[in-house]
């Protein structure tokens, strides 16, 4: 069975220690006696031994009557019975004068016994056999051996076997007498100890348990103690100690939790602020250049214009003049309603979008920038899977800033002519990640020194002249993409152009759109 709780376990480990104390007492005790009393009984049958071969030897020495010729002489009524297994006596020259055998005792053992107390003249003691005592194994016979002093010679010696089996069978009787009183007494003493040690030390534990438990934060809590709780008054007190320094902290915590609260939120409408002041310098850029593309047209319409109010126009030129005005204007509206699409604010939470359909609207935006005039802007979006959680306007702002930055690096390289952009898609699944979408862009460009690829993305970086870039564009960006949960990396070398790779997490669930015409094509 398990023993569970704290008092219980006390209680156990009292109890079997007091019990185990007093058994191993009593072990001890119980031992001690045993050998003071067979010590005491060999003396006895020492003493008895002697006095016996003495009466024997003088017995047999005595002359014999003739009316008890025929009647035989009879050694001692103490060496006849039990008290002894086995008996040798010797007379002063070494003959055998009297001898009580036993099966289970050689002759030959006593007659060494005897001979060696004769020519010593000092009494020798032997064990033989072991046997279960009363706690443990101990001699189960006792071979002793004396010298008969006749005033100052040895007039012989005796040897018996003494068994000691009757003595340990009385020891035994005192067993159970002896582990009722150890029961009661281990029962008695551990009920003292276990009410002592409850009263001394759990019940102020307790009573501190119980505090602790009404302890709400809304109110200060203060441990009690006694007098009389000796050293747990200390555990009070340093608990009291700790509870204030936890009470201050919670305090200091709660404060530096609203202060980083508000740091927080200060940090997003930073960085949204950063965000939509590049976007809006970005959207700037195209609206210079596309007021230069829009003047084109509107020239076109002024002069079909002027034709038509000439008064000898033909209906069929009037209708060819009139339909190509139209035309242009149609060109002048779908470039100013793509730059309003990208400037005004969208709807900011992720969704579902397709990422292939962001890039050709953005390059459909650029292709009409005087900057991307004499470029050949080559998509090949051959990933099978490109839909993704995201912010659909702000992945618009980072290819947007990407595809000005190349425009700018190859304008600085080849003027207006011999540029490239590629820009392509795929799929990949890294280890112990879901699938993923990469997206290059690469130019041809000036690409860019050693020295400064380290730079490219901290804040305010730019190897632009001045009023040319604000040198967010590339921060911004990679923000946006950490954001998002991807990577943005750059890869270049003076002369030989740029490498923006990006990889984006896909949607597990989500699901590639159809293949559409023109998903490879060059502008």
């Amino acid at each position: 069975m398990a023993i569970r709780g704290f008092r219980t376990k006390i209680a156990f480990h009292v109890v079997l220690l007091v019990f185990l104390s007093a058994l191993i007492a009593d072990i001890l005790a119980v031992l001690v006696l045993q050998g003071f009393v067979v010590r005491h009984r060999l003396d006895l049958h020492s003493a008895i031994l002697e006095s016996a071969a003495r009466q024997a030897l003088h017995d047999l020495e005595q002359p014999i009557d003739a009316a008890d010729s025929e009647v035989p002489r009879q050694p001692p009524e103490m060496l006849a019975n039990d008290a002894f297994s086995a008996v040798a006596i010797v007379d002063r020259s070494g003959t055998l004068r009297f001898e009580k055998g036993h099966p289970d005792h050689s002759p030959e053992r006593l007659r060494r016994a005897v001979d060696s107390a004769l020519h010593t003249g000092k009494p020798c003691k032997e064990a033989l056999g072991l046997m279960w005592a009363v706690f443990w194994w101990s001699a189960s016979n006792e071979l002793v051996a004396v010298a008969l002093d006749g005033g100052g010679t040895v007039i012989g010696a005796a040897a018996a076997v003494v068994p000691l089996a009757p003595l340990y069978d009385k020891l035994r009787q005192y067993n159970k007498p002896v582990l009722y009183y150890i029961l009661l007494n281990s029962i008695i003493f551990s009920a003292v100890g276990l009410y002592r040690i409850f009263r001394i030390y759990l019940h102020p534990i307790d009573r501190i348990v119980r505090q602790a438990d009404e302890y709400s934060s809304d109110e200060d809590l203060f441990f009690t103690f006694r007098r009389e709780d000796n050293e747990l008054n200390r555990l009070s007190s340093a608990l009291n100690r700790m509870l204030k320094r936890i009470a201050e902290d919670q305090q200091k915590l709660k404060a530096s939790v609203v202060s980083l609260a508000k740091a927080n939120q200060e940090l997003k409408e930073a960085q949204n602020e950063i965000v939509r002041a590049e976007k809006m310098a970005s959207v700037g850029r195209l609206a210079a250049g596309i007021a230069h593309e829009i003047g084109n047209p509107i020239g076109i319409v002024l002069g079909y214009m002027e034709l038509i109010r000439q008064p000898d126009l033909a209906p069929e030129e009037l209708k060819d003049f009139s339909l190509r005005a139209e035309k242009e204007i149609q060109r002048i509206n779908t470039i100013i309603r793509q730059l309003l699409d990208l400037a005004r604010p969208k709807k900011s939470e992720p969704q579902q979008i397709s990422v292939h359909a962001v890039l050709e609207e953005i390059a459909g935006v650029m292709g009409t920038q005087p900057l991307m005039s004499g470029i050949e802007m080559d998509l090949k979006l051959e990933a099978g899977h490109d839909i993704l959680m995201a912010n659909a306007e702000q992945l618009r702002q980072v290819f947007l800033n990407l595809l000005l930055n190349a425009g700018d690096a190859i304008a600085d390289a080849h003027g207006l002519t011999q540029g490239r952009i590629g820009i392509r898609t795929w799929n990949e699944t890294p280890p112990s990640s879901h699938q993923v979408l990469g997206i290059r862009f690469e130019d041809n460009g000036n690409g860019i020194s050693p020295d400064q690829i380290e730079s490219v993305f901290d804040p305010f970086y730019t190897t632009k002249e001045p009023g040319k870039g604000t040198g967010l564009g590339l921060a911004v960006s990679y923000m946006i993409i950490q954001k998002m949960g991807g990577t943005i990396s750059v890869e270049s070398r003076e002369n030989s152009g740029t490498q923006f790779t990006i990889l984006l997490p896909l949607e597990p669930t989500g699901t590639a759109p159809q293949p559409r015409d023109g998903d490879s094509q060059s502008r």
